[in-house]
């Protein structure tokens, strides 16, 4: 009987253990681990749990962080389905955003890096909010510029319109931040167009990124360089989508960088207002 009940105890703590392991673990806490000092098959089977916890930690982490730029849908989808098409490279129909900091050089030049840092996050971290809202994701954070794309990977038909929402939005929180101590958040500069892009996973087997690429990039980029402080910068193919919904003043023809002819450009100064703004589903 004696034997019995050493192995009873010698079998029952670690199985107790590893219940409490399953319970922390389905309510989320990916930090617990189990004791795994043993040599038998519980030992082995604490080992490979812990193995698990660590896979569901950085799969966790990585939801998160991957989250804060792509927004919950696309995020969603490339967790449902990472190898789909979509990641090895098409062509659709996008809208590109541009957003630019003037005078930042000079700012960063006379300032703390501790200063210069938290100033830049609190510009990216409304920039990215904006952008997130209106269904769009950051593609990057080029020194003191943010990249907003809308369109793709999750293609909705008024993507164009999400851009300029989001841009409005974006100037106006900016501006409501400058009003905090900081001139500088209302300097920023936009540009968007909206045309076809290549999109996918670019890059080399050491390092990828889902990204797009092509002329409509290029394009708002040289846009955004071009818009003053609290300007949004907008093309002709963007204004026709639109149409009366937006309302716009004309910039006039403006030679680009890369462009044979100059383009026609306008500024944005509103668009009519909505309750809210309907998803389109992607197509078949």
């Amino acid at each position: 009987m004696g034997y019995r009940h050493f192995l009873g105890v010698r079998f029952a703590s670690p199985i107790q253990e590893l219940v409490a392991a399953t319970e922390a673990i389905g309510k989320g806490d990916y930090h617990y681990r189990v004791a795994s000092n043993r040599k038998d098959e519980l030992g082995n089977l604490a080992t490979a749990f812990n193995q698990m916890g660590e896979e569901l930690l950085r799969h966790s982490l990585t939801r998160e962080s991957f989250g804060k730029y792509v927004g919950s849908d696309v995020l969603e989808m490339i967790l449902a389905d990472p190898e789909q098409m979509w990641l090895k490279g098409h062509k659709n129909k996008a809208t590109i955003l541009f957003a630019d900091m003037r005078g930042f050089t000079a700012y960063a030049e006379n300032r703390e890096p501790e200063a210069v840092v938290e100033m830049l996050n609190t510009y990216f971290e409304i920039a990215t909010r904006a952008i997130l809202n209106y269904g769009g994701y950051v593609d990057k954070f080029i020194g003191d510029a943010v990249m907003g794309v809308f369109g793709v990977p999750i293609f909705r038909k008024d993507h164009a319109e999400r851009a300029i929402r989001a841009a409005l939005e974006l100037q106006a929180q900016l501006k409501q931040a400058s009003l905090k101590g900081n001139a500088l958040l209302a300097s920023v500069g936009i540009g968007i167009h909206t045309g076809p892009v290549v999109a996918g996973n670019i890059g080399s087997q050491k390092k990828m990124e889902y990204t797009v690429i092509g002329d409509t990039v290029n394009l708002a980029s040289r846009l955004s360089s071009l818009a003053g402080a609290g300007e949004i910068l907008a093309t002709t193919a963007l204004c026709e989508t639109l149409g009366e919904c937006i309302q716009v003043v004309s910039a006039g023809r403006q030679a680009i960088r890369g462009k044979a002819d100059p383009v026609e450009i306008f500024r944005v100064t509103a668009i009519q207002p909505r309750d809210h703004v309907k998803v389109e589903p992607s197509p078949a």
